[in-house]
């Protein structure tokens, strides 16, 4: 593993950071860090609890096995045990090449950084966005490295796994802008007396929301994309109608 330079390892400010094209020089990946991907899936899995600890229990297993195989009751349950564990360790591997990141913050914090970055498909912006989530993962401890994506397409594509496949409704005026006007106005938008106003409850910010202002900015973005690559598909597009 290569160790990144000062200025690559510098930790970036998301609250308070220039744009992404001043800071891109600064942002270092995974991929750029080790030689290449295979020692990166072994660093990944030597700090991946699960697997270290299904994997030495399959090695003492093995080895009490070579050692001590006097019987055949102690035959029949080393080979149970294996049996057992092997799977075990399978599964602790699928688990981590899948990435089950269930965390519902670091989900917002993603797709707020969508919002706040409009992200061009297979655009700069993109490996600001993985840098800053790896460095997230890592500060909030929900991943053992500060290289949980390789590169920034793992991180897109987590992304789309969230929105794709998914129905959304356009975004209309905010919250805050409501409220605004209602002060600005309160003769015209205070309800009737009498009247009851009812709303529901969310523990944080609105997720449904965050993801569909982010799946729209997502669909514009995959628009240009393939409207640069074929500038006449919209002709196309006309002819087949």
């Amino acid at each position: 593993m290569q160790a990144p330079s000062e200025n690559t390892d510098v930790k970036l400010d998301t609250s308070n950071e220039p744009s992404a094209h001043l800071i891109e020089e600064n942002v270092a990946l995974p991929e750029e860090i080790f030689h290449s991907y295979l020692s990166y899936i072994l660093y990944e899995m030597v700090h991946y609890i699960p697997i270290v600890i299904i994997f030495l229990l399959n090695v003492c297993l093995v080895l009490l096995f070579l050692f001590f195989h006097d019987g055949p009751g102690t035959i029949l349950f080393y080979v149970f045990s294996l049996f057992c564990s092997l799977p075990m360790l399978v599964a602790s591997v699928g688990e981590f090449i899948m990435k089950p990141i269930r965390n519902q913050d670091f989900k917002i914090n993603l797709l707020v950084e969508v919002i706040k970055r409009k992200p061009a498909v297979k655009g700069k912006e993109w490996r600001t966005i993985t840098y800053n989530m790896n460095q997230y993962l890592f500060d909030h401890r929900l991943w053992n490295t500060p290289y949980c994506f390789y590169d920034d397409e793992d991180c897109h594509h987590y992304f789309l796994r969230l929105i794709e496949g998914k129905t959304f409704k356009k975004q209309g005026d905010s919250p805050t802008s409501n409220v605004t006007d209602a002060q600005s106005n309160e003769a015209t938008t205070s309800p009737p007396i009498g009247a009851t106003e009812s709303f529901t409850f969310h523990s944080g910010p609105n997720y449904q929301k965050y993801l569909s202002k982010a799946a729209e900015i997502e669909q514009q973005s995959q628009d240009n994309y393939w409207q640069g690559r074929h500038p006449d598909i919209d002709a196309l597009l006309k002819k087949t109608e």
